[in-house]
Order: C-alpha cells, then sequence, then structure tokens
C-alpha cells in the first residue's frame, strides 16, 4: 500500500494559516479518526509543529486520496479549498519517504538541526499508535525514520550549530537586549518548550525569571526546577512591568498575551518608575497558534519577534551547509534501502501465491495419475512425492530469486505484476496503487 504525505510548513504557508491547521493533543484524536474514515485512506498520522502540519497516509488509490486529503485539511482550517491550495505540497511514495526521513533528520526545519523534531516525530507517531490510526505500513515508515534521524545526529554535526527555535529567538533577544545576562525574563507557559526556553535563559545568566502558567501546580513545578518564582496568568501585566523580556510558549488555541495587557505593563515602566527596566520590552512569541496578539508589534516600546520574524533571520543564515550535504547523502541511502525492502517485501505474497499455484497443480496431476501408481508401496510413494515436490522446488527456484531482484529496485511493482500476469495469480493488493 503507498505512502502519501499533504501537508503545509514555514516554507510554503505564511503563520496565520499554519496556526489555522494546526493540531494540538486535543484535537488530534478526531483528526485522526476523521481521516480513517475517507475511503481511500487506510492508515494516518499527523504532524503538527510549530513550523508544519503534515498528513502521513497510508491509501490505496492516489487521486482520490489525494483530493480527500486536501479537503479535510481545508475543513480542518475552517478553510475553502482554493485559499489552502497554493500553499500545500504532497509527495508520493519515495519523495513521502524521503521527506519524512528529512523531517526527522532535522535538514527540512526552520531551524537547521533542531533538536526538537525528531521528538515531535515520535509523539506523532506514539498518537497514532495510540489511536490505532496506524498499520503496518506506517509503523514501517516512522520506526525507519525515526532511526533515520537517530542516525543523522551520531553520525553527523547537524545538531552541533543552532538547537531550536528557542535559540534563534533569543539571540534575537540578546541582540535588542545588549545581551541577557543579568535581565529579568517573564515565561509564559510550562510544556516542554517553556521548559527549553527557561533553561536557556539560565543559561544565559538571567537574572530573575518568573513563570506563569494557567495551571498553577505545573507554573510551580517549573519555577522551582529553574530556580525561579511562579505566579498565576492574571498577574502578567504586573510582571511584565519589571521584565526586559517575555517568552510565551502555550498550548493555547487563542492569545495569551494580549495587546491590552502588554499596554498597562508599558503604562507602568515609565522611565521615572523605581526599578523601571532600561531599553525595549521584548516579547519573543513562540506558540502556534499565536500566544501573543499580533497588534502589540504597533505598541511603542517593544519588539514583537514571533516564528515569521525568525525565519526573516534564518533566510539570512548560511547554517551547517556541510553537515546538511553529509544528512542528505546518508538520506538517500536509508530511502533506497527502506523501499528497496518494501519492494522486496511486496512480492511475498505472489511467491505464497506462486507456491499454492504450483502445489494445487502437483496435487492435481497426482490424482490424475493415482490409478497407475496404485500398486506402489509406501516407499515408492514416498519417493515420487519427494521427486514431484523436488521438481516443482526447482523450476520456481529461478524465477522467485530473480523476482527478489527485480522487485528491489525502484520498478520492481512492474515485475511483481508481470509474475502474476504470468503464471495467472490473483490480482496483488498493489497492483492498482500506483500513481
Amino acid at each position: 500500500m503507498p505512502v502519501f504525505v499533504v501537508g503545509a510548513n514555514f516554507r510554503s504557508a505564511p503563520l496565520e494559516l499554519l496556526e489555522r491547521l494546526a493540531v494540538d493533543a486535543e484535537r488530534r484524536p478526531k483528526a485522526l479518526a476523521g481521516l480513517l474514515d475517507l475511503e481511500h485512506v487506510h492508515e494516518a498520522v499527523v504532524v503538527s509543529t510549530c513550523n508544519r502540519v503534515e498528513v502521513y497516509a497510508a491509501i490505496s488509490r492516489f487521486h482520490g486520496a489525494a483530493g480527500d486529503v486536501r479537503r479535510f485539511l481545508a475543513d480542518l482550517g475552517g478553510l475553502a479549498l482554493e485559499e489552502l491550495a497554493d500553499h500545500l505540497y504532497d509527495y508520493y511514495e519515495e519523495r513521502a519517504v524521503r521527506h519524512l526521513f528529512a523531517v526527522a533528520a532535522g535538514v527540512d526545519s526552520m531551524v537547521v538541526g533542531e533538536a526538537q523534531i525528531l521528538g515531535q516525530v515520535r509523539e506523532a507517531f506514539q498518537a497514532a499508535q495510540a489511536e490505532r490510526s496506524v498499520g503496518p505500513v506506517l509503523s514501517a515508515l516512522f520506526t525507519r525514520a525515526i532511526k533515520v534521524g537517530r542516525r543523522a545526529r551520531s553520525e553527523t554535526g547537524i545538531g552541533a550549530g543552532m538547537a531550536s527555535t528557542v535559540t534563534v529567538g533569543l539571540r534575537v533577544a540578546a541582540g535588542q537586549l545588549d545581551g541577557l545576562a543579568g535581565r529579568r525574563a517573564l515565561l509564559v507557559g510550562a510544556g516542554g518548550l517553556a521548559r527549553l526556553a527557561g533553561r536557556a535563559l539560565r543559561e544565559a545568566g538571567v537574572a530573575e525569571l518568573v513563570v506563569a502558567n494557567r495551571t498553577p501546580a505545573a507554573g510551580a513545578a517549573l519555577a522551582r526546577e529553574l530556580g525561579g518564582r511562579a505566579v498565576p496568568l492574571d498577574m502578567v501585566a504586573d510582571e511584565l512591568a519589571a521584565a526586559d523580556l517575555l517568552i510565551a510558549a502555550t498550548a493555547g488555541s487563542t492569545p495569551t498575551v494580549t495587546a491590552t495587557t502588554v499596554a498597562a505593563a508599558l503604562a507602568r515602566r515609565g522611565p521615572a518608575a523605581p526599578g523601571s527596566p532600561a531599553g525595549p520590552l521584548v516579547l519573543l512569541d513562540l506558540g502556534v497558534p499565536r500566544d501573543v496578539e499580533p497588534e502589540v508589534r504597533r505598541l511603542p516600546g517593544v519588539v514583537l519577534a514571533d516564528l515569521d520574524a525568525l525565519r526573516a533571520v534564518l533566510e539570512t543564515d548560511e547554517g551547517p551547509r556541510r553537515e546538511v550535504e553529509r544528512v542528505r547523502a546518508l538520506i538517500a541511502q536509508e530511502t533506497t534501502a527502506y523501499l528497496g525492502g518494501q519492494r522486496e517485501a511486496r512480492l511475498v505474497p505472489t511467491i505464497q501465491a506462486l507456491r499454492t499455484r504450483a502445489e494445487r497443480v502437483r496435487q492435481q496431476e497426482l490424482a490424475k495419475a493415482s490409478a497407475r501408481l496404485a500398486g506402489l508401496d509406501e516407499r515408492q510413494r514416498a519417493a515420487v512425492e519427494a521427486v514431484t515436490r523436488g521438481l516443482v522446488n526447482k523450476l520456481l527456484h529461478d524465477p522467485m530469486v530473480r523476482g527478489k531482484t527485480l522487485a528491489a529496485r525502484p520498478d520492481g511493482d512492474l515485475y511483481v505484476a508481470a509474475l502474476r500476469e504470468l503464471y495467472g495469480l490473483d490480482p496483488g493488493p498493489g497492483d492498482d496503487d500506483r500513481r
């Protein structure tokens, strides 16, 4: 059964569209169930990160599935298909496999070699397993992709440079504030991304770190881990008045930090106010959907860096070009090996059918000769059985060995189909799947 991917990422779509398509943990079960309801989709995994939303599917027919999944994504974002069409890409079979391997290895990320993407691919796969939306096709593919991601990080230096969008965002913030050491930082959120940001802030030498979170217990736990203090979410305006930097990284579906909140904080941080921070108020929004209202950037004295702004920074960054080439060579090698193995595996049902057919013919011929063989004793009957079985095995040996070699080629499905046609076998499970 062929593999197919439809998606949008930071290259193909603006942030406004990506946030409308985003599938968080709460929406994912319903999304996966909806995909399995589509006529031509038999397995599904949804990979949704701050930089991409992609649907991976095992399908029965390309054209039917392509239209179904595209319409599914449009409905998911509350969009007309025409609004979305120009921002979507789709890959089939080899290109789909190569694309997933590149995603897992970190070379298709906004930040090349980012640390989070492999874990996000693994999480998407595990979520699909929990919802029973994956079977043998996508299980094999995602298991291999995770191994490719690990190989890329252990055998190349792809992860040795910029680790994540957090790192790039803090680099932008440090440039605006003439460094982060001694600064006051407010962290909104307490999930994995917020934890990563908090650790990076501590390593950068911030003097004070405050955590505000919708769930007080989770915020308090992260504050203790980072050596900071926790406050309720409704105290963001109070804390922002004394902060140099805010990092918003929640999983909310609507902005957590509003323009009204920021304006209230700015009103209390005038130059005459005791302890008022020097320099601009920098807001780093790492959320998809957004955690900070875009209107905030119109306020005087505020610098808002969201993922669109970080994308502009990264477009001027050369990145680890040599390591990217090494990883792409590894991906090419892994893609060839994986697809060869999958094509060879597709021959197994044909070989089984061929053996069954040959054995049936052998038994039929022995039955026809039963009258002439009636006088044979047990020893003689065993000899006839061994000779006929051996003859069948010898006749099948070369077609099966050669078939395995041919099946591993890029056009291997044609040879499998030819073998079934020559021997009059039933149509194979993938004979109508080709694009």
